[in-house]
C-alpha cells in the first residue's frame, strides 16, 4: 500500500486539514532546533530535520485524521495516545515543539485568563527552556543569577519554575513522549508492550493507540529486529502505528551502498516488514504534509479486525530543510545532508546556519540579532542572543492568527481525550496490595480453588502448592509457576510471562491459570506467546508493565510481567531493563514491575554445554543503583514463595523498585527438613538471610559460612553431619537476597551476621568470585571462599556431577574447604589484623 500527494493543497485523502499552519509550526520547529545547535555547540540535526514534518503532523492532525490524541496540559494522561521518539538523538525536533506549542497557550492564557489555555509551569515547555539543551539541572539552577540575569525581562519565564534540563535523548519524562528513546534500538522495542497492554486490559481498538517515530539504521539493531516478531505475536494491530524515516542515512556512514553495498538490490526495507506480515504502507516524500496526513488517515481508517501492526516507511532527507531549492541553500551552496548531517557539527553563527537563517527571515519578515558577527564568547551575551532569537522565531505566532489558531488546536485535541474508557480491570484498585500475597498470609498447605473466567464464565479446579513437604523432590524452579500461579489467583490474572520459547522448561508456563492469551479467543490467558527473542521479550515485558490505566499517579492500575530464559543468556535482557529501571525511577506515576527470571542458573546446566553456564552472566543483575532493584537466589523450593512475596509486597509499595530477578537451578532436589535447621521457619527465606546451622556452644567459633546456589548450598548442608563430627564449629547461612537481608530490624541483622562477621567468612556459592552476595567482605574472602570459578577457567562441561565436581563444589570439596578455613582462622585473623597494624 502506498499513500501518493493528494492533487489539492490541504487535502488528505478527501479531507481537509491546515495545511499552511502545519508547515509555518514545522518551519518554526526546524528553525528553533537549528537555533539549539548553534548556540549550544553540541546536540543532533541532520535526524530531527528529517522527523519534524511527521512529528508536525502527528501532534497537529487531530485524531479524526489519525494524528494523536493528547492534552498538552495533561500530557501524561492514560487514555491519551502513546507518542514514542524512539529515535532518542532525535529530540531537538520534540524539544522545539513543545516549546512553540507551550508558548501558544502561554501567550493565549495570558492574553485572556481563560483556565482552558492554562498549562500548570513544571509541565509546559517554554521557549526559555531552549537554556537548558542539553545541561543538568543543577547547573541551570544558577546560570542565569551567575551571569546577572535573573530579573533581566528576556528570561521572565523562568522565574518560579526555573529552566528546564533537556537531555541529549528524549526521556520518558518529556511532555508527550513515553519511551527513553537511543540506545540500540531498545525505545521502539517497547512499542508491541505498550499497544498490547491496552488489548489486555479491554480497552478499545485504537483507544489509545501507539504511535512511534524511527529511523532505518536502528531498526537493523537486534532489539528492533525483535520488535517485527513480538509485534505480530501480540497481534496489536492498528493499536501500533510506527513511522519509519528512511533517509539512508545513519551516524557515519549509509545503509545501502554504505554498510549494505548497492549491488545488494534485494535489500528492500518494505520488502523485510512485509515478509512480517506487518501492514505496510509507504511514502515516496516523507516530508510532504498531504502524503504524512494521508497515511496517517488511512492507519486511522483501516479494520480494527485486522491485528497487523502498522508501519509507513517514508523516504526523508536527513539535513531536510523546508526553505531548501534544489538541494541548494540560498546563500550557502550544497544542503548538508546524510550522515554528515548527523551530528550539529558547524561552529556558532557559522555561513552555514546563517543561511539557514536567511531562508526563515525572508519567509516570514522578521530578523535574527547579531548572527552576523560571528561566535559570541561571552556566556552572557551568548545567553541573550540565545533567547533573543528564540524569541525572533516565537514571533512567527503573533503573525495571521497563527498563535491563536494554535492554542484552540491544542484546547480542542486535548478536549477529545476520555475521563474514563471502558476496561476490564478495576482503574481504582491495586490487586497488589490484596493481602493475600503478604508472607504472613500465604497457605502452607496446598490449595485447591474453584476459579471462573470472568470473560467466558468458565469454571474450573485450580491446585496451587506454594509449600511442600520436606522430603519430597522438587527443585527450587518447580515453585516459580506456584507462586505465578497464586498472584494471578489473586490479582485476577494481572501476572503476564514472556520467556523465549522456554516457558515449559523454566517453570512458568504453570503459572497461566487460562493458558494462552490471545485477544480475540482467550484475552486472560497471562501466559503470551514468545520466540526465542531474550531482548524482544523482555522489551515487550517492560512496554506492559510502564503503563498503568488509573488516571491517579500514586494509584498503580496495570500488571506486572515475567520475562525469562537460561541464566546464561539474560545478559541480552540488561540494556533494556536498565533503561526501564531510569524510566521506573523518574515516572511520575506508579508503573508495574518486571520480573527477570535465571531460570537453569548456575554450573549444572553445563550437562547443555558450556554455553549454558549460569555463573558469571546473572550477575549483570547487580548493576544496579542500590535498592532499585531486588535480587533473589533460590536453593530450596521452601524458600521461593516466602523470599518472592517479600519482595513483592517491597516493589507493590517502594516505586522505586521496578525490578525482580529470580535465580533458580535446574536440578531437583529433595526440599530441606528446616527442623534441622537453626531458624526452623519455612518462611525464613523472607528475612533475606536466615541461620541453617549456628555455633556450638562453649566451643571455639571458627567462622561464618555463607551459601549460595542450589548444588552449592544442597552440598553444604548435607555435610553439616561430618562437620560436626570433626569438631569444626562454624555458623553457616542461607543467603537468598541481601536486598530483603537490608530491610530487617537490626537487632536480627545483628543476631544473623553481626558487622564483625564479614572479616570473618567464607561462601559457598554457584556464583562467582567477581561479585559477592554479601557487600564489604573481609581481604582474606576471596583466598578462603570456593565458587563455580574456582581455578578462574571457564569449566568443561559434561555431566552435572562432572561439572560441580569440577568447581570444587561436590560435598567432599565443600568439606574440604570449610575445614581448612576453620582450622586457619587464628593465621587468617592474625594476617588481617597485621594488614590493619601497618597503617600506624
Amino acid at each position: 500500500m502506498s499513500v501518493h500527494t493528494s492533487p489539492r493543497s490541504g487535502m488528505a485523502s478527501g479531507f481537509p486539514y491546515e495545511r499552511r499552519r502545519l508547515e509555518d509550526v514545522g518551519y518554526m520547529t526546524c528553525m528553533t532546533l537549528t537555533l539549539l545547535g548553534n548556540y549550544a555547540q553540541t546536540g543532533h540535526f541532520g535526524g530531527p530535520l528529517a522527523y519534524t514534518p511527521f512529528n508536525v503532523a502527528a501532534h497537529l492532525a487531530g485524531p479524526e485524521l489519525g494524528g494523536l490524541r493528547y492534552d498538552y496540559r495533561r500530557p501524561k494522561h492514560p487514555y491519551g495516545d502513546k507518542f514514542m521518539l524512539a529515535a532518542g538523538h532525535c529530540a531537538p525536533t520534540c524539544y522545539a515543539l513543545w516549546m512553540i506549542l507551550g508558548q501558544a497557550l502561554y501567550r493565549k492564557h495570558h492574553a485572556t485568563g481563560d483556565r482552558r489555555y492554562h498549562v500548570a509551569p513544571d509541565v509546559a515547555m517554554l521557549p526559555v527552556d531552549a537554556l537548558g539543551f542539553r545541561r543538568g539541572a543543577g547547573a541551570l539552577r544558577t546560570l542565569l543569577s551567575d551571569q546577572g540575569l535573573s530579573d533581566h525581562p528576556l528570561f521572565a519565564q523562568a522565574k518560579g519554575r526555573g529552566i528546564r534540563a533537556l537531555s541529549g535523548h528524549i526521556e520518558s519524562t518529556d511532555l508527550t513522549n513515553d519511551v527513553n528513546g537511543g540506545p540500540s534500538g531498545v525505545g521502539i522495542a517497547t512499542a508491541a508492550g505498550k499497544a498490547a497492554f491496552w488489548d489486555i486490559v479491554g480497552a478499545p481498538m485504537g483507544t489509545p493507540k501507539v504511535i512511534a517515530l524511527e529511523g532505518e539504521f536502528a531498526m537493523t539493531e537486534g532489539h528492533a529486529q525483535e520488535l517485527k516478531t513480538q509485534a505480530i505475536a501480540l497481534q496489536v494491530g492498528k493499536r501500533l502505528r510506527i513511522f519509519l524515516s528512511d533517509n539512508n542515512a545513519g551516524i557515519d556512514d549509509s545503509l545501502i551502498g554504505g554498510v549494505v553495498a548497492s549491488k545488494f538490490t534485494g535489500y528492500r526495507l518494505i520488502d523485510q516488514w512485509t515478509s512480517y506480515g506487518w501492514n505496510v504502507l509507504s511514502l515516496a516524500d516523507g516530508h510532504d504534509y498531504d502524503q504524512i496526513v494521508g497515511a496517517l488517515r488511512t492507519m486511522e481508517a483501516s479494520d480494527p479486525a485486522d491485528r497487523r501492526p502498522m508501519i509507513v516507511i517514508g523516504t526523508t532527507t536527513k539535513g531536510y530543510w523546508p526553505g531548501a531549492v534544489n538541494g541548494k541553500i540560498p546563500g550557502a551552496g550544497d544542503q548538508v545532508v546524510g550522515y554528515p548531517s548527523h551530528p550539529y557539527g558547524m561552529k556558532m553563527n557559522s555561513e552555514y546556519f546563517v543561511a539557514l537563517a536567511r531562508t526563515f527571515e525572508a519567509r516570514y519578515g522578521v530578523q535574527f540579532q547579531g548572527i552576523s558577527q560571528g561566535p559570541v564568547t561571552d556566556p552572557r551575551e551568548r545567553l541573550i542572543q540565545f533567547k533573543t532569537n528564540i524569541d525572533v522565531v516565537m514571533s512567527v505566532l503573533e503573525r495571521d492568527g497563527l498563535g491563536d489558531w494554535l492554542a484552540d488546536r491544542l484546547v480542542e485535541i486535548g478536549d477529545s481525550v476520555p475521563a474514563e474508557i471502558p476496561l476490564r480491570v478495576d482503574v481504582k484498585h491495586d490487586p497488589f496490595l490484596d493481602d493475600r500475597l503478604k508472607v504472613a498470609n500465604l497457605p502452607e498447605e496446598p490449595q485447591t480453588l474453584t476459579v471462573r473466567n470472568s470473560i467466558s464464565g468458565k469454571e474450573k479446579q485450580l491446585k496451587i502448592a506454594l509449600f511442600r513437604k520436606a522430603g519430597e523432590t522438587a527443585g527450587a524452579r518447580r515453585a516459580v509457576s506456584e507462586i505465578v500461579k497464586w498472584a494471578n489467583h489473586v490479582t485476577d490474572n494481572r501476572v503476564l510471562t514472556l520467556a523465549a520459547d522456554l516457558s515449559e522448561s523454566i517453570n512458568l508456563e504453570h503459572g497461566s491459570i487460562w493458558g494462552h492469551y490471545d485477544p480475540e479467543t482467550n484475552p486472560l490467558g497471562t501466559r503470551l506467546k514468545a520466540a526465542i527473542e531474550e531482548a524482544g521479550n523482555v522489551s515487550s515485558a517492560i512496554g506492559l508493565v510502564g503503563q498503568s490505566a488509573s488516571v491517579d499517579p500514586d494509584q498503580f492500575a496495570g500488571v506486572w510481567a515475567f520475562s525469562g530464559t537460561y541464566g546464561a543468556f539474560t545478559p541480552l535482557m540488561y540494556l533494556p531493563a536498565r533503561v526501564w529501571s531510569q524510566q521506573n525511577q523518574d515516572s511520575k506515576f506508579r508503573t508495574g514491575v518486571l520480573h527477570i527470571l535465571a531460570g537453569h542458573s548456575g554450573p549444572e546446566t553445563a550437562a547443555d554445554a558450556r554455553t549454558h553456564f549460569g555463573i558469571f552472566a546473572p550477575q549483570v543483575w547487580k548493576l544496579f543503583p542500590r535498592d532499585q532493584v531486588i535480587n533473589l537466589s533460590f536453593w530450596d523450593y521452601n524458600d521461593v514463595a516466602p523470599g518472592y512475596f517479600a519482595a513483592a509486597e517491597i516493589a507493590a509499595r517502594e516505586k522505586k523498585v521496578g525490578v525482580i530477578i529470580i535465580e533458580v537451578a535446574r536440578p531437583d532436589f529433595r526440599v530441606a527438613d528446616r527442623s534441622t535447621f537453626a531458624d526452623s521457619d519455612v518462611r525464613a527465606a523472607a528475612k533475606g538471610l536466615y541461620v541453617i546451622r549456628d555455633f556450638a556452644p562453649g566451643q571455639p567459633r571458627h567462622g561464618y559460612v555463607v551459601a549460595q546456589g542450589s548444588s552449592s548450598t544442597f552440598n553444604l548442608v548435607s555435610v553439616l553431619p561430618r562437620l560436626t563430627q570433626a569438631g569444626i564449629n562454624v555458623k553457616v547461612i542461607a543467603a537468598i537476597s541481601e536486598e530483603l537481608f537490608d530491610r530487617q530490624p537490626e537487632a536480627y541483622r545483628n543476631a544473623v551476621l553481626p558487622p564483625e562477621a564479614r572479616q570473618d567468612l567464607m561462601f559457598v556459592m554457584t556464583g562467582t568470585r567477581r561479585m559477592w552476595p554479601l557487600r564489604n567482605v573481609g581481604s582474606l574472602t576471596d583466598e578462603y571462599s570456593l565458587t563455580a570459578d574456582q581455578e578462574n577457567v571457564w569449566l568443561t562441561g559434561g555431566t552435572e556431577a562432572d561439572v560441580i565436581a569440577e568447581a570444587h563444589l561436590d560435598p567432599d570439596s565443600i568439606f574440604a574447604g570449610v575445614q581448612r578455613f576453620a582450622q586457619e582462622r587464628p593465621t587468617r585473623l592474625s594476617r588481617q589484623r597485621a594488614v590493619l597494624n601497618a597503617l600506624g
